[in-house]
């Protein structure tokens, strides 16, 4: 076979693959507009709700501490179109965590209307301080009357997914021990008008942690000057180490002899004072020393050196019963308006779209196919020439 006849080959073998792949493009467009199918219908019918999650949630908070970041996933996977308040319910154990305890910050997607920056959420409007023992958080804007704001809904479109950063802090004064945060949302299908709405709150995939006391301050209960300060019995007295009644033997009577003559007689050395000294020195210790062994602590109150890993909600975490928030229909028009434009800037920045990355692909292959053929073309001409 001569080589222009096999690169003639492979250049048509492009072509067909672009062409392929153009054609299963197409057949992707057409599979998404059209009416589903009846597997699609059953599944539409067994799975109607968001599927909602936190991730990254720190083991351990310390009251009067800095702010934690985790993530708080809206994941729909559903055959619905779905518009959703979010929220986030945080409870402790003992079921006395209030809302002055808390402070927390979300950040919406930055393609989303004000997203990309910092927010602070507010309790949930209709009573969220208190609700089942906790604090329900709204992620979102309110009105100067404390309701949702329409901007707060976001449209979340079927294999669609909302992730909102959020990070947390603990004042000084709140109840310490074991606690948790719980994903909530307030969600209704997008395309029916007569759905008002329902809770949706996943206990199972919320995350727990625990919230330690901090400060740093060292205990005040172990002192340097009590544990190594001598007792006045071992203050260095001459007679301390020749007690009387150290002994009854002959010599005791000879060292009292030798103290008479040495008393007596100034051109003697006393032997007997250069050895008591030793008796405090002995007893005496350092402040460095006494620290150390009376077991002052050397790290700050409050650290943990355990895994920082999320921990399982050990206490039951129920579906919100304050007075939902309303999902009204200028509220929905603009979700779908934000995410429309959302999805057009995400296309043309190359955002992460499947049918995008096939598209770029196609047409790579086409231009491949077509330098081939312009080549072959060239190298013919000039065998003719």
């Amino acid at each position: 076979m001569s080589i222009r006849r096999s690169l003639a080959l492979a250049g048509a073998a492009v072509l067909a693959s672009s062409l392929v792949l153009a054609g299963a493009q197409g057949a992707m467009a057409v599979g998404a507009t059209g009416t589903p199918s009846a597997a699609a219908q059953a599944e539409k019918a067994g799975h109607q709700s968001l599927d909602l999650s936190v991730h990254g949630v720190p083991g351990t908070f310390i009251a009067g501490g800095d702010a934690r970041e985790f993530t708080y996933r809206i994941d729909n996977s559903t055959k619905t179109d779905f518009v959703a308040f979010p929220l986030l319910k945080f409870k402790n154990k003992a079921g006395s965590l209030k809302a002055k305890d808390l402070k927390l910050e979300y950040q919406l997607p930055a393609s989303l209307p004000g997203g990309g920056t910092w927010k602070t959420a507010s309790v949930a409007p209709g009573g969220g301080d208190g609700d089942d023992s906790a604090v329900l958080m709204f992620l979102g804007d309110v009105t100067a009357d404390g309701d949702a704001a329409d901007g707060a809904l976001l449209y979340v479109a079927q294999g669609k997914k909302i992730d909102i950063k959020v990070r947390a802090s603990f004042t000084k004064d709140a109840p310490l021990g074991k606690a948790g945060v719980v994903p909530v949302v307030y969600s209704a299908d997008a395309n029916d008008e007569n759905d008002h709405g329902r809770f949706s709150c996943d206990g199972i995939k919320g995350a727990g942690f625990t919230i330690k006391a901090g400060g740093g301050k060292p205990s005040p209960t172990p002192t340097p000057t009590k544990t190594g300060k001598p007792t006045p019995t071992g203050s260095g007295s001459p007679t301390a180490s020749h007690t009387p009644t150290s002994s009854a033997s002959p010599t005791a009577t000879a060292t009292a002899t030798a103290t008479a003559t040495a008393t007596t007689t100034p051109t003697t050395e006393p032997t007997t004072p250069t050895a008591t000294p030793t008796t405090p020195a002995t007893g005496t210790a350092s402040p460095s020393a006494s620290a150390s062994a009376s077991g002052a602590p050397t790290t700050p109150a409050g650290s943990d050196s355990s895994s920082d890993a999320p921990q399982p909600i050990d206490f039951p975490v129920q579906n919100p019963t304050v007075t939902p928030p309303k999902i009204t229909p200028a509220g929905v028009t603009q979700a779908k308006s934000a995410a429309a434009t959302a999805d057009k800037s995400l296309a043309t920045t190359g955002g992460g779209d499947n049918t995008t990355a096939i598209a770029a692909t196609g047409g790579a292959v086409l231009v491949a196919g077509v330098g081939t053929l312009v080549v072959l073309r060239r190298r013919k001409s000039g065998q003719q020439g």
